[in-house]
Parts: C-alpha cells; sequence; structure tokens
C-alpha cells in the first residue's frame, strides 16, 4: 500500500511538472491562449500565473470587452490597440496602444463576448498576421506579447452557441486551457521547491 502511493505521488509530481513545463514554453511562444472559468477570480489567477511563467514576463495591460460594445466600425479598437494592421493608426492621447505599452508582456482580454463584431474583427486581424501598425507610425510591427482571453466557457463552445464567430473562436480560442488546471499546476511550484529533499526522497 505503502508502495503505491509512492508511485502515486511520483506519478503527480512528474505530470505536474511536464504540466509546469508546457505552461512556460506557451507562454514564451506568444500564442493567443484561451483561458475558460465560471469564476472571474480564477481567469484572472491563472492569467497572472502563466504571465509570471516567462522569465521576460514584461507588462501587463487589459482590455474589457465592454469598452467596445458600441464600436460598430472597429475605430475605437484600433485605437485602443494600437493600429489595425494593414490600416491606418489613430492618434491617441499618450501616442501608442495596448499593444506597444504590452511590449513583450500579456495584454489580457476580458468579456471578448462584448466586443462588437468589427472590433473582434479588428483584433483577430492583428493576432492572425501577427502585425500592427502602431498609432502616430507608418510602419507595421510585430505583436510581441502574449494575448490571454478570459472567457466562462471555451471559444469553440461560445461558438457553437452563436455567441461569437468561428473564425474568432478559430484564431483566438485554438489554445483552450481550463483556468483550474494551469492555477493548480503553476501555485504548486514554490511550495516543491522549497520542499525539494522530501519531493526527491518520495519520488525514490
Amino acid at each position: 500500500m505503502m508502495r503505491e502511493s509512492v508511485e502515486t505521488l511520483a506519478d503527480w509530481i512528474t505530470d505536474e511538472t511536464r504540466l509546469r513545463s508546457s505552461y512556460r514554453r506557451l507562454a514564451a511562444s506568444r500564442l493567443p491562449v484561451n483561458l475558460y472559468s465560471a469564476q472571474a477570480q480564477m481567469q484572472r489567477r491563472a492569467a497572472t500565473l502563466l504571465h509570471g511563467a516567462d522569465q521576460e514576463s514584461g507588462s501587463w495591460e487589459e482590455l474589457d470587452g465592454r469598452q467596445l460594445t458600441d464600436d460598430l466600425r472597429g475605430d475605437r479598437a484600433s485605437l485602443l490597440l494600437g493600429g489595425a494592421a494593414g490600416g491606418v493608426a489613430l492618434s491617441s492621447e499618450d501616442g501608442r496602444g495596448l499593444l506597444a505599452a504590452a511590449g513583450t508582456g500579456t495584454l489580457f482580454i476580458t468579456n471578448v463576448e462584448k466586443l462588437a463584431a468589427a472590433s473582434r474583427r479588428v483584433l483577430c486581424r492583428m493576432v492572425e498576421t501577427g502585425r500592427y501598425t502602431p498609432v502616430g507610425d507608418p510602419y507595421p510591427r510585430p505583436v510581441n506579447c502574449r494575448i490571454i482571453i478570459a472567457t466562462s466557457k471555451p471559444m469553440i463552445a461560445l461558438a457553437r452557441s452563436f455567441v461569437v464567430e468561428w473564425d474568432v473562436a478559430d484564431a483566438l480560442g485554438h489554445i483552450a486551457l481550463r483556468a483550474e488546471s494551469v492555477v493548480n499546476a503553476l501555485k504548486a511550484e514554490a511550495l516543491l521547491q522549497a520542499h525539494q529533499q522530501s519531493r526527491l526522497a518520495a519520488a525514490s
């Protein structure tokens, strides 16, 4: 019985290590990620952990979709994000948009289903092309930040319910992770590192 318990613990640690390694690679890849959970707090917790999983996590910027519910042409989305890929950048008070402000960090987007359809298209175009035209700059630049979309359900499920468009779900929700799984894997890291010797003893 004790042997089975030790083997189970060793397997659990191996699985957690693999998950953490995968999440770190994902954070460094800058691919868009869809974190889903029924709890907004859990979405944010998972996003901040994923943000910090990369050694060069950089800045944190946020966009609440409710800000752009009336953006029927996508102009305000271009302004807030930094300029539509292939389009004309709009001016802003600080001279840069959220993508430029995030740099190599994270752009955390909530309530994406509340965005006007045109605003979602602006965002998708930037993700698909990997480029945007910064505010006040005529030359396109690469999108260097990771984009995390927080939703109550996976975006593919939202598309099936006609809450968002299929192309939006494909562009922004291709990598969908349950927020609770991310939190469970990443929050345990500090605890396991603090008990490194006991972990090795248990695994052996």
